[in-house]
Formats: C-alpha cells, structure tokens, sequence
C-alpha cells in the first residue's frame, strides 16, 4: 500500500506549488512531510511577523487542527484504561448524565453526535474550564441524539480535556506534555512557554469576506446553532486577540494550540502505524468514519471518527483511510496510512472558513498529482 504514491514525484510537486502559495498569499506559512520518524520535506516561506523571516522553528496558532491532537491524548487516555468507546461517558463523569445525557458514548462525544456542539449560557470566558464545564454538565442536548452529527467548534476541547482530566487526574497539556510532546521532542504546545513568545508567527485576518453559502446565511443569524456553536464560549475572538501573549499561553484545546509544521507532520506519521504508542486497534478507530453527512453547525457533508476528520469527503487527497483535522484559516494536518506520511501545512495568513480552502487544496492536490482545485 505505501507504494501506492510515488512520494519522491509528490514532492517535487509539493515543493513547486508551496512557492506559488507563498508569492499569492500574504504573511508566511510552512509545510513539512515525514515518514517512517524521518522528515522528507520541510520548507518555509514569507515572514512570520513584519520584518521577521519565517523560519523552520517558528511556531504558529493551528486553530481547529489542534482538536486532532487532543483527540489523540484521548484516546490513549481511553486505551490505558481500557474503556470503549461505547462505554457511557456518565461512567467516569456521573455529573455529565444531567438532562438526559446518561447514556452518550465516548463515541458520540467524539464523533460530535452527543448533540453539545454549542453551549447553552453565556458570559464564560474561553479559557473558563470550570465553569463550561459545569455548564456542559447541566445542559440538556442542542438536540436529541438521533445519529446526525454538528461540529463542536468550541465545545469539543472542554469536553475531552475533561475526559482526560477524569481518567488522567491531569490537564489535557500536562498529560500531552508528559506522554507525547517531551518523549518525541515535539514542538506544539497546549499552551506556548513564555521564553517561545518572541518566536511565534502573527496570525492574519483574512483579507476577503467568505463565499455566500448555507453556512454564512446560518452565521448570520445570531440564534443559530452555527452561530452558537462558534462564538461561545468567550464571544468573537479576533487573530489579533489570538496573537496576544495571553492567550498563546493559554491552554485551548478547540482553538489555541500553537505548533510548528515539522512537529504536527512528526506526530501524525506516527499514526500510520511507527509509534508502538498506539495499539492498532486504537489507530484504526482514528481513521474509522462514526459520523457523515450534512453537519448541523458547518452547513455541509463532513466526516468523523473518534475525534478525527475522516476522509469520507476527500479533504486529505484519494486514500481512504486518512485522516487528520483542519483549523480556521488553512491549516492543515493529517495521516495518510496507506503512504505512511504525515502532512502539516501551517499559514499565517488566513484564507475564510472553517474548512480547507483553496490554497490548501492546492497544496494537497499537488502532493497527490491530482488536478488542481479552486
């Protein structure tokens, strides 16, 4: 199966369609390949602030690519325990069974079925982990749990680092720190040290407004659950709030981790099956879809596993079992088990949406030698 991509071609490709992204785009970006332990690509390109070369430790915000990361630190939480993923999360977290929640799954929750995509109250701050908490607990469902699926763009972070908090006794940051990110020298943080801050990339606001579609028109509407489900907790948070020393250091899971490309594409092709971490029954829960079809928050057919993005939409190329997870803005990290490749793509300048947009498509597209979308 890893002969199925001819991965010295796909570079070439990769490495002439990444400098076309750097000359279109504003801001800076990076792109890193690795497989087998091994980094078979990593460039960089532009400025990571004004005056500053990006350069190949420069760490960046990922967004939402970060849910997968917490996905992983979940469910080797889950596989240490030996719990399921159709074992009740009430099991460990009784106040969690409150209004009707006692018998979500793991996998709901992971698989964004559990129906909490968006949190009832206001006034939390996003870095309020108790007090969302408390208030996920009490709630009842955004909807009966009937099978359909809608993105926890906020929520899911809270949710599984209190998974991970139950079973662990310690933070979702602690626990990444501890298990992955110190053993195998990785540089992304649940929350960036204070001596990295001079180091890190600016995140830039995209320069165009979004494309009109089902999910603008849904956002639009302040009472949605689109519109709820990404602006609480904490309210619009802007990038420029998001590059404030604050909440770098922050820890956030859905929305704050910080990484460099080499570290998220490291970690990734660990996941095809070169970490002795994972059992193989674990890694395939990451590439096996749980949910798919139209998403009730992003206004679109997605996919998920446990925790992932599936490939059931072709978001990571042609091979069906990869996976991985986008952020806001065009950043992009994931597994592709049949190559045995992890791919990350970090820009700096934002492009709208919450899914892959153009240039990241792009970049894909190249690395597969597949024609080029837009």
């Amino acid at each position: 199966m890893k002969e199925s991509l001819d991965v010295g071609a796909g570079i070439d490709r990769l490495k002439a369609s990444f400098n076309e992204v750097i000359a279109d785009y504003p801001g800076g970006a990076s792109i890193s390949i690795w497989r087998d332990g091994k980094c078979l690509l990593s460039l960089q390109g532009g400025e990571a602030s004004p005056g500053k070369p990006w350069m190949r430790n420069t760490p960046c915000l990922i967004w939402s690519a970060g849910k997968g990361i917490a996905s992983a630190c979940t469910l080797y939480a889950l596989q240490e325990h030996d719990i399921t993923l159709n074992q009740r999360v009430a099991d460990i977290w009784p106040e969690f069974g409150a209004e009707g929640k006692d018998r979500i799954t793991f996998a709901e929750i992971l698989s964004h079925r559990a129906g909490l995509a968006a949190i009832d109250r206001k006034g939390f701050s996003i870095t309020d982990h108790e007090g969302v908490i408390g208030a996920l607990s009490a709630q009842r469902p955004n909807w009966i749990p009937d099978g359909s699926h809608g993105y926890g763009a906020r929520t899911f972070g809270f949710l599984l680092e209190e998974v991970v908090r139950r079973l662990t006794g310690e933070t979702l940051s602690s626990y990444w720190d501890k298990t992955f990110r110190i053993p195998l020298h990785l540089d992304l943080w649940f929350g960036l040290p204070s001596s990295c801050l001079e180091m890190a990339a600016e995140v830039i606001a995209p320069k165009t407004p979004p494309a009109p579609s089902p999910f603008t028109r849904a956002f639009s509407d302040s009472s949605s659950l689109t519109r709820r489900a990404l602006n609480e907790p904490g309210g619009p948070i802007t990038p420029t709030a998001m590059n404030s020393p604050t909440l770098r250091m922050a820890s956030i899971p859905s929305l704050g981790v910080i990484s460099t490309a080499d570290a998220l594409a490291h970690f990734y092709s660990l996941l095809t099956g070169n970490s002795t971490q994972f059992t193989p029954s674990t890694r395939l829960l990451m590439q096996t879809t749980l949910s798919k079809g139209l998403d009730r928050v992003l206004m679109e057919k997605t996919s998920f596993s446990a925790g992932f993005m599936s490939n059931e939409y072709g978001v990571y190329g042609p091979s069906t079992s990869a996976f991985g997870h986008p952020g806001a803005g065009g950043a992009l990290g994931f597994a592709d088990p049949d190559s045995g490749l992890g791919f990350a793509f970090i820009p700096s300048g934002m492009t709208p949406g919450a899914l892959p947009g153009p240039r990241t498509r792009r970049l894909v597209s190249a690395l597969y030698g597949m024609p080029k979308t837009e």
